[in-house]
């Protein structure tokens, strides 16, 4: 398994705004606008991490008139799904885990 491709997987989808544009099209396929609505990310920030989305092909795109919608792959809709079971179900102890808290607040600090 390629190093950088894993790193470069869980960068992407370890982005709080990214994962929650993730988590908002479990539900349905949205356009813009509606991925603003659900998640409160301004517009402009929406496309630019649509743009990763894509391009790390967790997401779809299809055009309805003049709005793009997006959607999951397929492939990345049990990801997700279980994603985000394991953090409701395990969020107290990740929080908990002092190596992963370590290595987070030494990335930010860089």
């Amino acid at each position: 398994m390629n190093k950088i491709v894993v790193k470069t997987f869980f960068f992407a989808i370890g982005n709080y705004s990214r994962f929650s544009i993730l988590t908002a099209l479990t539900e349905k396929d949205l356009s813009v606008s509606e991925i603003v609505g659900a998640t409160g990310i301004e517009q402009s920030n929406v496309s630019h991490h649509m743009d990763c989305l894509l391009n790390c092909g967790f997401v779809n795109v299809r055009r309805a008139g003049k709005e793009r919608i997006y959607g999951l792959n397929g492939e990345a809709r049990p990801i997700i799904n279980n994603i985000s079971k394991h953090i409701q179900r395990y969020g107290s102890d990740i929080i908990a885990c002092e190596l992963a808290n370590k290595e987070y607040i030494s990335s930010v600090i860089e």
